[in-house]
Parts: structure tokens; C-alpha cells; sequence
């Protein structure tokens, strides 16, 4: 897998949501972590910061906010189709503590102390991207994910987080487990999504 076109990386990524016990080595979280940085922001501010936890103890607190966040956001909605990937999301939900590496993404506020703006995130979630094709071309897996904001402030206390940075994205990384695989997964085909010049007009 290590050496990967980025076109092949691009199309084979997929979300991996369980994980091998196989450590993961801290030159390889150095190097995600590396092509993080390589993405846009605003003004070249890079006003991101990323806080890798695989201490134990850490992990298992913030497995018990992530599953809550899952049952109050999923499991409690009986309208949501149960199909392969809610269970495979479920798995997740329920085993996040088993994952060797979480990585959580943060953004500094620009201004004031409330929530940053939608607009804040075209400063994060490119170096989210570039962090999960890097981990793929060296076999590692990801998928990003927001549940544990619905204990954003205990997750900050829990690691000193300052108050004028903001969560914006979990990333549980790992070597996939047994019968996880890249590529594969559905997207729609470019005809059903783009508009040209007007909304509508679906031919060039």
C-alpha cells in the first residue's frame, strides 16, 4: 500500500471503523500529521492544532462521551435505516477505546469565545483530508467523526484544551482488521452532482 498514486488514494479511501491491535509507529503518526500541514488555510494562519491521544485511560473516557453522543444522535432514532454502514458505525461506537490512535483535530477561534463559523472549518477540514490520504498510502485506516462533540467541554477539560480552540473532527487511525479493505465504497456518479453555469444545467 505505502506508495500509492494520490489519484489511487483519493479513490480508494473509504472509512475504516475497526481496527487491528497492531500498533501504529510514531514515525508514521509524525508523517499524517506532516502532510496535515501541507493543506490551505485562511491567510496561511494554520491556526490548527491536533492532539493525538493513545493513552488508555484517555481512550476509554472518550469512548463512553463518543458512545453517548452515538446513542443520543443514531441508536435513539428508529428511522435510520440499520443497514451495513450504521452497524459498522455501531462498531465503532461501542470499541473506540480499542483503537490504537485517536487524533483530535482543533481550530483556534478567531474571534470572540462562541463556536467558529462555518466558514472556520475551509482552515481544518482540508488538513483532515490530507492527514487521512497520508495514513492510507501507509495502510493505515481512518474515518472522521463528531459524535464526541456533544461532550466538546469535558473532552477540553479532560486534555487541557484551551477554551479559545475548538474541536472540529475525532480521528480513530489504525492498521484496518481482518476483512476491512480499501476502495469499494458508493459515491454518486459526477452527472447526478454538477451544474454548469446555472443550477440545472447539467451539460457543459
Amino acid at each position: 500500500m505505502p506508495g500509492i498514486s494520490l489519484h489511487d488514494a483519493i479513490h480508494g479511501q473509504r472509512a475504516i471503523r475497526r481496527f487491528s491491535t497492531d500498533l501504529v509507529p510514531q514515525e508514521a503518526i509524525e508523517q499524517v500529521l506532516a502532510a496535515a500541514a501541507r493543506a490551505p488555510s485562511g491567510g496561511n494562519r494554520q491556526q490548527w492544532s491536533f492532539v493525538v491521544i493513545r493513552d488508555d485511560v484517555l481512550k476509554r473516557r472518550i469512548g463512553e462521551w463518543y458512545l453517548d453522543g452515538w446513542n443520543v444522535t443514531y441508536a435513539s432514532d428508529p428511522t435510520r435505516p440499520r443497514n451495513a454502514t450504521y452497524v459498522s458505525a455501531e462498531t465503532l461506537a461501542h470499541n473506540l477505546a480499542a483503537t490504537p490512535v485517536l487524533i483530535l483535530a482543533c481550530i483556534n477561534r478567531s474571534q470572540g469565545s462562541g463556536p467558529a463559523s462555518l466558514s472556520a472549518g475551509a482552515s481544518i477540514y482540508p488538513a483532515v483530508q490530507n492527514l487521512m490520504l497520508a495514513a492510507e498510502d501507509l495502510g493505515l485506516g481512518t474515518v472522521i467523526t463528531t459524535f464526541h462533540m456533544h461532550h466538546e467541554d469535558e473532552m477540553k477539560a479532560l486534555l487541557g484544551i484551551p477554551d479559545s480552540v475548538q474541536t472540529a473532527a475525532l480521528i480513530p487511525m489504525g492498521y484496518p482488521a481482518e476483512g476491512e479493505h480499501f476502495g469499494g465504497s458508493k459515491r454518486n456518479a459526477v452527472s447526478e452532482f454538477a451544474h454548469y453555469d446555472r443550477w440545472g444545467r447539467t451539460e457543459p
